[in-house]
């Protein structure tokens, strides 16, 4: 059965005061659920397609200590330069490392909700710098960082183990209340922050490191984190047949409709709207000529069939962005989700993709309240078999 995957119908208003209505009788606990629910609904992503998890104790792996300590060297390293720099400029300040923390590493799905997502392993660490001033207190640097770890390509049965290097918001400590009363404090802070030795992103691929899965063991078997790791297995660990005789799957976009979307000031969001229909079957990606629709119109799409062919196909998740053609137009997003044990669910298939816009606060609603109300319909049909067969 396929799962579409919309978001608040046209009767939003009366559904937030029936929400109300029901939520003010419910007890704390249940109104966080609630709201926790409705949340993800409204705003949730398309769920990854994939990579599996690793499958076997004997697979390909690398140490989480070997990435800690590689990290390590990187912030000794920005440490010395950043030294050298202020020395070079006679200025009296340094900095030192201080002691590295570190949590197990864990698989996570990327948050995208207008392309695919995938699963991926993140090391996840923060590094602390502590700057030395002389007459005033020392500050303290605080800057998270993951090592973000996936099988880029894995969708191929090809895929590389890809490390990338993310840092986070930076945060500042320190001071004392002799400089609060002198009013310096901030300017100090301000300075430590315009001198930040940083954690540069960087992104390197693993050599020799063909995957198709990707994952870490549980947390808890490894309390220190530096003993965990990351697993994956190649490709001739999970199939031995090549990937042309596969099953395939084929999405034809056949229609697209635009609906009647009545905002606060009428029509959302214009008359005439120029828009392009772009979407994703997986990871194939595909998009419409610009087209010219007003309210009621229907069009039916000039689109090749999108085919989605992998030796790891366990779900399909199709993707429609509706992309409007203005210098700033706003993109709007929908998605459906059909598994493998329901072959995929081929046949016609309508999915609608909402507009948005948002209600100012009034006596009932003391926050800005957004509202979704039905904007296009596409409708797409699914066959799925062998090349050659489908059905």
């Amino acid at each position: 059965m396929i799962k579409t995957v919309i978001s608040v119908r046209a009767d939003s208003v009366s559904y937030s005061r029936w929400k109300m209505t029901i939520v003010g009788s419910l007890p704390a606990g249940w109104i966080a659920m609630f709201i926790l629910a409705f949340s993800s609904l409204a705003h949730g992503q398309p769920p990854p397609v994939g990579p599996a998890t690793y499958r076997f104790d004997q697979s390909p792996q690398i140490s989480a200590g070997i990435l800690i300590n590689k990290v390590k060297s990187i912030v000794q390293q920005t440490v010395n330069n950043a030294n050298d720099t202020l020395k070079k400029q006679g200025s009296s300040i340094r900095v030192s490392a201080l002691p590295l923390q570190s949590w197990a590493p864990s698989r996570f799905a990327t948050q995208y909700t207008n392309r695919p997502n995938q699963w991926y392993v993140k090391l996840p660490m923060i590094v602390g710098i502590n700057v030395s001033i002389p007459v005033v207190s020392d500050r303290q640097i605080y800057i998270p960082v993951d090592l973000n770890v996936s099988c880029d390509g894995w969708q191929t049965g090809r895929g590389v183990i890809r490390i990338a290097t993310q840092s986070g918001p930076v945060s500042v400590e320190g001071g004392n209340i002799v400089e609060e009363m002198l009013s310096i404090k901030d300017y100090i802070t301000g300075q430590v922050e315009s001198h930040l030795p940083g954690i540069a992103a960087t992104t390197q691929t693993l050599p020799m490191s063909q995957c198709v899965t990707i994952g870490a063991p549980p947390s808890s078997q490894y309390p220190d984190s530096s003993f965990s790791f990351i697993a994956w297995d190649p490709p001739q660990r999970i199939f031995v047949s090549g990937a042309q005789a596969l099953p395939q799957l084929e999405v034809t976009f056949l229609r697209l409709k635009r609906l009647t979307s009545p905002g606060i000031n009428g029509i959302l969001y214009y008359p005439t709207e120029n828009i392009v229909l772009e979407t994703y079957a997986n990871y194939t990606h595909s998009q419409s000529a610009v087209l010219t629709m007003r309210e009621g119109d229907e069009q039916n799409l000039n689109m090749g069939p999108a085919v989605v062919r992998s030796p790891l196909l366990d779900s399909l998740v199709l993707i429609a962005n509706i992309n409007q053609q203005t210098s700033n137009g706003p993109q709007d997003s929908a998605f459906a989700v059909s598994d493998r044990s329901a072959n995929f669910s081929p046949g016609v298939h309508t999915l609608q993709i909402t507009k948005h816009y948002w209600m100012p606060p009034d006596t009932r609603h003391p926050k800005p309240l957004e509202v979704k109300v039905p904007a296009y319909e596409l409708t797409y049909n699914v066959r799925y078999g062998r090349p050659g067969a489908v059905r």
